[in-house]
């Protein structure tokens, strides 16, 4: 296989703003697995130190959100495929009440099971989350929910409520603030705020959890926006904000312990338009902004542990100092394949049953915990892929296409139906493939992914591989976090079009790194790899011992 070289910089970033590339360069090295280093590691041995996974506000009372919910009945394969334009043009836009917002808040993010682990208990929610860690937060900043005061709120999935933190007219301020651009939010029902606090993922996943947690907020970004979809509502989603001005939103103060930082990652408007704006009049004006106070909160866990890689790699992705820009060509249509390697098109010879409800889906999807040797079908295979390489992406990327900007993905084929065992790209720009390398692969797949047999019993392990020294070299060191989110929400999406078709899934966030790059000869390139999915059908004899949030990971 030959892959391009490392790509020289082709755009004049400021020196400060560069050294800050060379030390998210120098923390993605730092935190990459080797054979070695994972057996130097010692796991976590019980679960009592293990943070919460719910933020509680002591002194702020609870509002119990309705459970009698609306249906979400459209087929889950149209939804993937066709998104809002699925539904019957009467679900469209639905009551912008309490209801609609509860179902949405439910079905992207809401407990939907329960298991036992000796003494322990541990909840199952709609979105998945490496080893069930769920360090993502929501926060709902309602401008013009029926039966709903305007403000900011916290939704609790575990009690669900929502928990009122701030009055509308200061959590519009601050979240405008110094971004004209996005004073049409006033004239919008809601927007949903993802946040991640890196404790949650860090507990297990040590300095490795920021990637972690990124990942995992790609996963509920992802699941928000079909939900939305579901529902048919129309949204909005930026994957870019001002970390600062949204900590102070939050309430989280500059000088927060580590087990208490959280920072906002996406937000997700609801942009259709609202019954009357947040203000109650156009030409009236909200207040000036000024300085939030804290807002207490009580702390996740007994246990204080510092990651200073992780807070250090988020400053360094987020701080200003490039100014917000739109990627945008070529760095959202790079490929790994010389520009003269031919490519071919794969299509989808039968038009494929439109599925369970979507509402079926997002409660009864569960993480594979292994896999059995059976044939995932060539024409399910392929919808698969296109549904979650093929379905756009978010601002500020901007491709020239409905593809993802920054992931392209290395797909492991063990057993699809129809096509060569081996090694395939697929390049989302052209919607083409190409067989890199035939053979059997398993067991190969299985040592990269940590030993992780799943990986080597799935039908097909995608590896998602983003070049992010051109990416950062190029755009600044924020483009890590942005690979990271993207391939979250691919890894979502393939997830969810995965149970509409019928088979398993199982993200892998543990693996080899240059291991990886070797097998796949990209050792002298760029291109790194950031998350895994494993395909197939699902082992009913392999559900492990060992409780999630346990082991190395």
């Amino acid at each position: 296989m030959e892959f391009r070289p490392i790509e020289k910089q082709v755009a004049a970033i400021p020196r400060d703003v560069m050294e800050r590339v060379e030390r998210v360069a120098e923390y993605h090295q730092a935190t990459k697995h080797t054979y070695e280093s994972v057996r130097q590691i010692t796991p976590r041995a019980e679960l009592s130190g293990q943070p919460s996974g719910v933020r509680q506000f002591p002194d702020l009372p609870k509002i119990p959100l309705p459970t009698n919910l609306l249906d979400l009945s459209v087929p889950s394969m149209a939804l993937m495929r066709d998104g809002i334009n699925a539904l019957p043009e009467s679900h469209v836009q639905p009551p912008q009440d309490l209801k609609t917002l509860a179902t949405w808040l439910y079905m992207a993010y809401g407990v939907s099971g329960e298991k036992k682990f000796g003494i322990y208990n541990y909840r199952l929610r709609t979105c998945p989350s490496a080893s069930a860690l769920y360090p993502c937060e929501i926060y709902v900043v309602a401008m013009s929910i029926n039966d709903l005061e305007p403000g900011l709120y916290s939704f609790n999935p575990r009690e669900f409520c929502l928990t009122k933190l701030r009055d509308g007219a200061d959590a519009l301020t601050q979240l405008k603030r110094g971004r004209p651009e996005l004073a049409f939010l006033k004239s919008v029902p809601a927007a949903l705020l993802v946040s991640t606090i890196y404790w949650r993922s860090g507990w297990k996943y040590r300095s490795r959890g920021f990637r972690v947690a990124l990942q995992d907020a790609g996963h509920l970004i992802s699941n928000i926006v079909t939900t939305a979809n579901g529902l048919g509502i129309q949204t909005m989603c930026r994957l870019q904000m001002n970390d600062s001005t949204m900590r102070e939103l939050i309430g989280i103060p500059p000088d927060v312990d580590f087990t208490d930082f959280e920072a906002t990652q996406a937000m997700v408007v609801w942009a259709d338009a609202a019954a009357s704006s947040l203000d109650g009049s156009e030409t009236a004006k909200l207040p000036p902004p000024r300085k939030l106070p804290p807002i207490a909160r009580t702390p996740l866990s007994t246990v204080r542990e510092s990651y200073d890689l992780i807070t250090n790699v988020h400053f360094d992705c987020m701080k200003p100092g490039v100014p917000i820009r739109e990627i945008r060509p070529p760095l959202t249509e790079l490929s790994p394949l010389a520009a003269d390697h031919p490519l071919h098109e794969l299509h989808v010879t039968e038009t494929l049953p439109s599925g369970p409800s979507i509402r079926q889906v997002l409660l009864k999807r569960r993480s594979c915990r292994d896999f059995t040797s059976q044939s995932i079908p060539r024409n399910k295979f392929l919808e698969i892929n296109r549904s979650a390489f093929r379905s756009g992406t978010f601002v500020p990327l901007y491709p020239d296409g409905p593809h993802m900007a920054l992931v392209r993905p290395i797909w492991m084929i063990h057993d699809v139906s129809g096509l060569t065992p081996g090694v395939w790209y697929y390049h989302p720009p052209a919607d083409r493939w190409s067989l890199l390398r035939g053979g059997d692969f398993r067991q190969l797949a299985a040592f990269m992914c940590m030993e992780q047999k799943r990986a080597g019993n799935a039908s097909a392990l995608c590896v998602m591989m983003a070049n992010l020294h051109t990416l950062m070299n190029n755009a600044g060191p924020d483009l890590y976090r942005l690979a990271h989110l993207e391939a979250g929400i691919v890894g979502q999406r393939l997830t969810l079009a995965a149970a509409a078709c019928g088979i398993s899934s199982c993200g892998i966030c543990s693996f080899y790194d240059d291991e990886i790059r070797i097998v796949f000869g990209m050792q002298n390139t760029g291109w790194e790899p950031i998350y895994a999915m494993a395909l197939g059908y699902p082992d009913p004899e392999a559900e492990s011992m060992m409780h999630p949030s346990l082991g190395i990971g």
